[in-house]
């Protein structure tokens, strides 16, 4: 019988909508919504559950940034740099090297199995 172990990764605007709270006040939320992700650390060992769980990541990120997403061009800037400051967050929070590389340098990277 074997053990996963399901841990969940809160993504969150907070801190990438508050740096960015100076520039765009009138339209930046009182309340920054998040997500919860649930993932196996076991699938970090293979290119698919890196590949999965950083879609995921994404699609969270993006989420918890909707409200800036907007074809102003400023507002526009903001909700990308809020997706990327999200993800990078959130890649941080899973510490999983095969994650990290991938994040940093998509396809191209090899994933080192852990034991």
């Amino acid at each position: 019988m074997s053990l996963r172990l399901t841990k969940l990764l809160p993504v969150s605007a907070a801190l990438a909508l508050a740096a960015l709270s100076y520039t765009a006040q009138a339209s930046t939320p009182k309340e920054f919504p998040t997500v919860i992700v649930k993932y196996d650390d076991a699938s970090l060992n293979t290119r698919a559950g890196v590949e999965s769980l950083h879609s995921r990541l994404r699609a969270a990120a993006q989420h918890v940034c909707s409200p800036l997403d907007s074809r102003v061009l400023g507002l526009r800037e903001q909700y990308e740099r809020c997706v990327s400051d999200a993800m990078s967050q959130s890649v941080d929070s899973v510490a999983n090297s095969n994650l990290k590389r991938f994040h940093l340098y998509g396809k191209r990277a090899e994933l080192i199995a852990s034991n």
